[in-house]
């Protein structure tokens, strides 16, 4: 649930700054084209200063703290901010005030990024992982998809003369930090965080009532044992949290090596476009021909089922058994295909007579891309983020990166309207095809296949070149496939023996 506060917190401004009552009540129509795009741009973009802001107290706080009651005031203030657009007029003093909601439920959702990640990473089965990593970014689809379909129902049923048609579904948007906030109560703390304050029982408590097995089962003793024996204390936490990035960096072994890449990785996420899409996706919709305002946000709430639907697929079915690296580059296949077409049909087809076939491939078009991405750069960061970084770093080094992410989709998302005007409109199009080719054949060299490997066979990997890390894990993989293989067949064998000594031992 704290991938659905970022999903509704991004995907609702969309629709709602296109509803009429929302442009009555800040005077859009008494101001020029320019000034439109640059306070559309700005009402967007400014959650994600909050989100850097988040991203950045997160860490110091859920090392301190701990995940479980650092994602409640997460959700707390999250829920906060969104009474606080709700109950707002216009004007140049509601302007104000919806800013100061905006940035307050972007610190928020920024916050519960880095920590509800770093969570789910530590009470996951090393097994099942990646899958419950990716379920962070299926719950963000959902929050997009939920964002879209109430504003398509506030369109249709509350009245056009009404302030309610877009404060509504800014109020609704409380909906998802209430569920985090009472759902927390549920869950015990992250077994690894209580292991570094050195709360012993607890730690064994926290991993029984996770894996709902008794603390002398063989499963639940090896991994105490790895979460026992590798946390580092409460202090050395502290100390590396509060430290320089820039000191951690030399001193951990290869850490500059990881950091480097997951940043790379951050910004080829935002450059794939798929957050500028989902930001205005009304916007976009409107220029491939879709301007009726109740048939163009129908399109968009089922772009949003559409990407919810992959990315669950993705989680159930093909991450921990097909991998990260083929699913990234079948995904970055259909969205460069995708983004390649659409940009073709904004700079030729469009205005060309008798093309309206080529319109309604590039709505479908949009759709195909929504599932590419679901299989890509939507979801392998958040996973990759929350994998390679050492417990003992994994805290600061994860707000980094996620901070400079969601620095990037700040630049992005301010300067996309204007972006639409000087560069024409299919000018960002081409962009991200390019940059998304680029990361391709990045992904190829540099992208670890980390499928049912641990920490330490990460830190094995990071020790090669960086255009090596790639092939090195996959034959890691398989090398540690062929081995649970083998020990498999021989507890097999060995159980068969059993069986047969205690047939044997029964006709004596």
């Amino acid at each position: 649930m704290s991938g659905c506060l970022h999903g509704v917190n991004t995907a609702n401004i969309s629709g709602i700054m296109s509803l009429t009552p929302f442009e009555t009540a800040f005077d859009f129509d008494n101001k020029s084209k320019i000034q439109v795009s640059n306070l559309k741009g700005w009402i967007t973009s400014c959650v994600l200063l909050g989100s850097c802001m988040g991203a950045l107290i997160a860490a110091p706080i859920s090392v301190r703290y701990g995940r479980k009651i650092s994602l409640q005031v997460f959700s707390m203030l999250y829920i906060i901010a969104a009474i606080l657009m709700a109950a707002n007029y216009g004007g140049s003093r509601g302007l104000a005030q919806l800013f100061v909601g905006r940035v307050l439920s972007g610190i928020a959702s920024g916050a519960a990024s880095v920590a509800g990640t770093a969570f789910i990473a530590e009470i996951s089965p090393k097994v099942i992982r990646g899958g419950l990593s990716a379920l962070y970014n299926a719950s963000t689809m959902m929050g997009i998809s939920l964002a879209f379909w109430i504003n398509y129902g506030s369109l249709l049923n509350i009245s056009s003369s009404s302030n309610a048609q877009w404060q509504v579904p800014a109020g609704i948007q409380a909906f998802p930090g209430v569920i985090l906030f009472l759902g927390l109560f549920t869950l015990p703390e992250s077994p690894r965080w209580l292991a570094s304050k050195n709360l012993v029982e607890e730690t064994i408590a926290s991993v029984t009532n996770l894996r709902q097995l008794d603390a002398n089962h063989p499963f639940v003793q090896e991994e105490l044992t790895e979460i026992l024996g590798s946390a580092p204390t409460a202090q050395q936490l502290l100390e590396q949290t509060n430290s320089s990035l820039l000191t951690r960096l030399r001193v951990v072994p290869n850490l500059l090596k990881r950091f480097t890449f997951v940043i790379l990785v951050q910004t080829f996420f935002q450059f794939s476009g798929g957050n500028i899409i989902t930001y205005y996706n009304t916007t976009i919709l409107g220029s491939l021909g879709l301007s009726d305002p109740k048939v163009n946000f129908l399109f968009s709430g089922i772009y949003g089922l559409v990407k919810v639907f992959a990315v669950l697929i993705y989680v159930f079915y093909f991450v921990d058994a097909w991998g990260r690296r083929p699913l990234l580059w079948f995904g970055s296949t259909i969205v460069i295909v995708c983004l390649t077409y659409m940009t073709i049909y904004l700079a030729v087809l469009q205005d060309l007579s008798g093309h309206k076939a080529a319109g309604w491939v590039a709505i479908v078009a949009i759709f195909l891309y929504a599932i590419g991405y679901a299989l890509s750069w939507a979801t392998v960061p958040w996973i990759i983020n929350a994998e390679v970084f050492p417990m003992s770093v994994r805290a600061v080094c994860m707000a980094a990166t996620i901070t400079w992410q969601y620095l990037v989709n700040f630049a992005l998302t301010r300067a996309m309207p204007n972006m639409m005007e000087s560069m024409d409109t299919y000018g960002p199009f081409a962009l991200f095809a390019c940059v998304t080719t680029i990361a391709f054949v990045y992904s190829y060299f540099a992208f670890p296949e980390t499928k049912g490997l641990n920490m330490e066979d990460i830190n094995t990997l990071f020790e090669a070149p960086w255009y090596k890390i790639g092939r090195a894990s996959v034959n890691m993989v398989r090398q540690k496939t062929a081995q649970s293989a083998f020990r498999q067949e021989e507890v097999a064998k060995d159980d068969v023996n059993f069986q047969h000594c205690e047939r044997l031992n029964g006709q004596i």
